[in-house]
């Protein structure tokens, strides 16, 4: 039994049941990761989480992988979202961590104000879904969640840090599973 053998029930207990996953392969070359499906008994949302990326999270503290949670309708925004921040991570060998900003020049999303994501803990799951624990205790796994940004959110993150960003959603009631939201910078 490795480390890891406990991601998929921990996955499932937060995130819904896993439905499925992308082959590792894209249209030019194989990736080192997954995308997998994850719905929850409501149906409310959709997670779309990488497997497989930790093994590519060299000199990071925990490895990681990424997720991003998003209203049902909003698969195919979830998808592309984790999958556009993998492939970067992956083709720069670079990790990320909770706070950092990950951003593109130009709206990642089609008729969205979305520019990137805020890497953060899961804003509603709680720091326990955060950390997947082996059979002893130890972390073994972080889970990194997108939170899908607008460049004027980022650049409130850049200049005044977080808490500035998370107070203003909170003042705006912004629901953080909407890809659509206006932007409250």
């Amino acid at each position: 039994m490795n480390r890891f053998s406990g991601f998929p029930a921990h996955v499932e207990k937060y995130l819904g049941r896993i439905r499925g996953a992308d082959s590792q392969e894209t249209d030019s070359r194989e990736r080192g990761y997954h995308l997998v499906y994850c719905d929850p008994p409501h149906g409310a949302h959709i997670s779309v989480l990488t497997n497989g990326l930790r093994s590519h999270a060299a000199g990071a503290p925990l490895p990681h992988e990424l997720v991003c949670t998003l209203h049902s309708g909003q698969e195919r925004q979830a998808r592309h979202l984790t999958g556009v921040i993998a492939e970067l991570l992956e083709e720069s060998n670079s990790r990320v961590g909770p706070g950092a900003l990950i951003m593109n020049d130009r709206a990642l999303l089609p008729e969205t104000e979305v520019s990137g994501a805020l890497a953060a803990p899961h804003p509603y799951l709680g720091e326990d879904f955060d950390i997947l624990r082996d059979d002893s205790g130890e972390a073994v796994l972080r889970i990194i969640t997108l939170l899908p940004i607008s460049r004027g959110e980022a650049q409130l993150v850049a200049r005044y840090g977080s808490d500035v960003l998370y107070d203003r959603w909170e003042q705006h009631d912004s629901d953080l599973l909407d890809a659509f939201r206006p932007s409250v910078a």
